[in-house]
Parts: structure tokens; C-alpha cells; sequence
């Protein structure tokens, strides 16, 4: 039996070689979890959707903004980070 993978895949496996063991079994674990449906069960409770819906119209209405690369730099160095 022959095995193919699409070229993307196999651009990412040669990469996944050059990383640590541990690294690599870290995309293992990832792609294994994503083979079984795992990543599929990730589901957002009924209150996180709630609030992401909220930020959304937050955003959309301008009753709220994203902070601007000036003001997070500046919380950072507030925070001592």
C-alpha cells in the first residue's frame, strides 16, 4: 500500500524534524488529539459565548475599543514586564 501526503504535510513534518524531542511529541499528542475528534469536543459554554458576542457588539458599536500598540507597551512597562 502506498502512503501520500499533500505537500503542505510533508513541508511540515520536515520541519517538526528539526525540533526537540519534546517538541515533537507535543505535535503528536496534538495531531493524535485531532485524528480523534478531540479538538472537535472543544466547545464554548453558553457564558463565553455570551461575553464573546458582547465584546463583538461592544466593538461594532464603538462603546468599547482594542488598545493600541502605544497603550499596551505602556501597560507592560507598567506591570514591569
Amino acid at each position: 500500500m502506498l502512503l501520500f501526503m499533500t505537500k503542505l504535510l510533508e513541508q511540515a513534518t520536515a520541519k517538526a524534524r528539526e525540533l526537540s524531542k519534546s517538541e515533537q511529541d507535543a505535535i503528536a499528542d496534538a495531531l493524535f488529539a485531532h485524528l480523534s475528534g478531540a479538538a472537535k469536543r472543544a466547545r464554548l459554554t453558553p457564558d463565553r459565548i455570551a461575553d464573546a458576542t458582547r465584546i463583538r457588539d461592544d466593538l461594532r458599536s464603538g462603546r468599547t475599543r482594542l488598545a493600541t500598540d502605544e497603550e499596551t507597551a505602556a501597560l507592560w512597562k507598567k506591570c514591569g514586564l
